[in-house]
């Protein structure tokens, strides 16, 4: 049997340490860090949704945060003004998120580029708009409160292990998506519809394919952010929910699964830890844009990934190497699944 490359060595590594730091955490830190962890694990996943869309279907979403949140809503609603358990409460929760994603997908999927960003910005604020006006609904600026999370993960710490157990499932889905067929053909249709459509593609019926499976996951984040916080207001909806996941897979490395999770850690970080220090922190948090945009064009992952790289190709002249499946790593072999160059 063939030994593991040195790089599929050191992933595997870095991946055992951090489930196991994830697991480990309730021991290590206070209800205020593990609650913080529990809210980058949901960031994390809400920006993997939003880079399946524009890291590897090419298709930038300003609107992602009305799906999440209309998920949300459904679990609020059910709640709060239902009063129903629950299996009731997800259902109708994820059932939202997808009826949401259909809508938003059968508007904007003819579309592509700064077209599609500006129709999914609009969708988005849609969403915010209605979450305003239907106050019966959605409580307006008061939004809906009252919402309690099963008995058997009531405690913080059991909640974090119930959120990480999930987000680890939902990226390993996505995992296995990105690697299909149908991660492929999205990949294909990113770099040329022409050339999928003379292939016998749909490329209008790819994308409600890729809308749907990555509103899916936006409203498992929804449904998971609802149940931490305890309620759901409109400003879940704001583009700036929207934005904030964008630039978390962006700083991470978007066409990245482990990016955007980076990404979101250190945005939550930054915005819960460092902001009770630091009065400017939004200054702290552009600059780091800047860095990233100057320097690491494709994020924190793909700088990364091509450092490791050059120092493969330099031990490689310098000595032999330890198997011959060194010589075949590619950059951004350290990402769990790293988009082809453009």
């Amino acid at each position: 049997m063939r030994l593991l490359s040195l790089t599929a060595r050191v992933k595997l590594g870095l991946l055992v340490a951090a489930i196991g730091i994830g697991i480990a955490a309730p021991y290590l830190f206070g209800s205020f860090i593990v609650g913080l962890l529990s809210l980058a694990l949901i960031a994390g996943l809400f920006a993997m949704s939003i880079d399946l869309l524009a890291g590897y279907a090419g298709l930038v979403t300003l609107g992602q945060a009305g799906i999440s949140a209309t998920a949300a809503y459904g679990v609020g609603y059910m709640a709060n003004k239902v009063g129903a358990g629950i299996p009731a409460q997800v259902l109708v929760g994820i059932a939202a998120g997808l009826v949401a994603s259909a809508i938003f997908a059968a508007m904007a999927m003819r579309t592509g580029g700064v077209y599609f960003i500006m129709i999914t910005l609009a969708q988005g604020m849609i969403v915010w708009g209605l979450s305003i006006r239907l106050y019966k609904i959605t409580g307006a600026e008061n939004g809906l409160t009252g919402i309690e999370r099963p008995s058997a993960i009531s405690e913080y710490w059991q909640y974090y292990y119930f959120v990480l157990a999930v987000v680890l499932v939902c990226s390993f889905l996505l995992f296995i998506a990105v690697r299909s067929p149908f991660g492929s053909s999205i990949k294909g249709i990113r770099e040329s519809e022409s050339r999928m459509r003379m292939l016998g593609y749909n490329p209008a019926l790819q994308k409600v394919y890729v809308f749907m499976v990555s509103g899916f996951f936006a409203s498992v984040a929804g449904i998971l952010l609802v149940y931490l916080n305890g309620f759901i207001s409109p400003f879940a909806a704001y583009i700036s929910a929207s934005a904030i996941g964008v630039l978390e897979a962006i700083l991470g490395g978007i066409g990245t699964l482990i990016g955007p999770m980076i990404g979101a850690f250190i945005i939550v970080y930054i915005q819960n830890i460092v902001s009770t220090n630091l009065e400017r922190w939004p200054t702290l948090l552009g600059l780091i844009f800047i860095v990233v945009i100057l320097f690491a064009r494709q994020g924190l992952v793909g700088a990364v990934s091509t450092g490791w790289h050059r120092w493969l190709e330099r031990r490689e002249r310098v000595g032999p190497g330890d198997s011959a499946g060194d010589v075949a790593d590619r950059p951004g072999d350290l990402s769990l699944e790293s988009s082809e160059p453009r």
